[in-house]
């Protein structure tokens, strides 16, 4: 382990070799802050747009219409009402709400929908209109399979007469989200190795630049950690100058697509977290990148 002044003395000369490989030095950094950068910017857009789906799940809803009359004390054969059968529907696995809306109140929603041509609503009556039951999903059960479910258990009820329901929606931004989940792997694992590819290959120069004064410390017989420490401490600062910059790239990235993405986008480029919180990651995530490609390199080019 390394102490004291030596400590001091292997910081120094691993930022030593930071400004002795300067063009390498900034083509790593920058390296870093790509791969830091794109990849949190879809991490943040997956992310948001997760939340707008949940967020969707109070908007998602079933409607299903009530046969004319099926209700009703006479003509219900099955002796429910509206309320035992809004009920059993509440009692289907996930459902959060169920409203029933009778002819009138239909009828009275049709009539606010239509306040500028009521003219045309002069002489119609109510009974027009089909009473029906919105159901509403809990916002972690939208997926088309959860729907299909609820609609399912609907479909053999005696007292329905059809069913609408928007799994089309939910079937394209499941398709999306899953899309894009594989892709954030994909991506992070691709970035990571082309990262770490990159910064080893920078310390491996650098290793080569010095291997005259690596020489003379095996001969003195310096211990293995002394040797490695600069090398290793040139790969971190890689690392984190890359996460500070991605950081930066993502604030000025945000200003600049925030003008040309049209208002009802902006959503996706909101910072789920703290911007404290982000850049605590991209440093780490930096520091991680530049870390495993020193370990890599040293271990292949710097056998001591």
């Amino acid at each position: 382990m390394i102490r004291g002044a030596a400590l001091i003395y292997t910081v120094i000369d691993g930022l030593r070799g930071l400004k002795e490989n300067f063009v390498t030095t900034i083509l790593s950094s920058l390296t870093v802050a790509f791969a830091l950068a794109i990849f949190s910017l879809f991490i943040i857009v997956f992310v948001n747009l997760n939340s707008f789906v949940e967020g969707m799940g109070d908007r998602t809803h079933i409607v299903a219409y009530v046969k004319d009359g099926a209700l009703s004390t006479k003509k219900d054969s099955t002796g429910k009402g509206a309320a035992k059968v809004k009920a059993s529907i509440e009692a289907l696995s996930g459902v959060s709400s169920v409203e029933y809306i009778s002819k009138k109140e239909a009828f009275a929603i049709l009539k606010g929908e239509m306040k500028d041509n009521l003219a045309l609503l002069e002489g119609v009556s109510p009974d027009i209109l089909p009473a029906s039951f919105e159901i509403k999903l809990a916002a972690d059960r939208i997926t088309p399979k959860d729907i299909r479910l609820v609609v399912e258990s609907l479909k053999g009820q005696p007292w329905v007469e059809d069913i609408q329901h928007g799994t089309e929606w939910a079937e394209r931004f499941g398709a999306i989200l899953g899309f894009m989940e594989a892709a954030a792997i994909f991506l992070g694992l691709f970035l990571g190795a082309a990262t770490i590819f990159i910064i080893s290959n920078t310390i491996r120069l650098a290793v080569y630049a010095r291997r005259d004064e690596i020489e003379i410390m095996r001969y003195l017989g310096a211990p293995t950690i002394y040797i490695k420490t600069p090398f290793l401490i040139e790969g971190i600062a890689e690392g984190v100058i890359g996460g500070a910059v991605a950081m930066a790239a993502l604030f000025l990235g945000d200003l600049v697509l925030g003008i040309y993405i049209p208002p009802d986008l902006v959503f996706i480029l909101d910072n789920p977290f703290s911007p404290l919180l982000l850049f605590i990651l991209l440093i780490l995530g930096g520091l991680v990148l530049g870390v495993v490609g020193s370990i890599f390199s040293l271990g292949r080019f710097l056998k001591v």
